[in-house]
């Protein structure tokens, strides 16, 4: 789920005041897309939107608007992130697979493959 302008109505009404502009802008930018590889819901858009208008409150939150280049830069950074984190996840992962084959093997235990993929027999 992403934000709308009929949401940041409803949040305002809930509040009972209106956001400023400026706010209003960061918060549309801000859940204007769903942050892959997750998904918001509905209850996670109110909440972070709350959490954002007590930190406004507070002047705790940079409301600064980023260009697109650098809301791209970031981005990228992001998925240079996740895709190391999935790399470091895989090669655990293959070790782990690599010692439970050596464990089978060692105990003469047979497991089934078709094409180098385990089979469910």
């Amino acid at each position: 789920m992403t934000i709308n302008k009929l949401i940041i109505k409803i949040v305002e009404r809930k509040l009972r005041r209106l956001l400023p502009k400026e706010l209003k802008t960061y918060l549309l930018i801000k859940y204007a897309r769903e942050p892959f590889p997750y998904e918001f819901s509905e209850q996670d858009i109110y909440a972070n939107i709350e959490n954002d208008i007590c930190a406004y409150d507070a002047g705790e939150l940079d409301i600064t608007i980023k260009s697109l280049g650098e809301r791209w830069k970031e981005e990228c950074q992001d998925l240079q992130n996740l895709y190391f984190d999935k790399c470091c996840e895989l090669r655990r992962t293959e070790k782990y697979v690599r010692e439970l084959e050596h464990i089978l093997i060692e105990h003469r235990l047979e497991y089934p493959m078709i094409d180098g993929q385990l089979t469910d027999f």
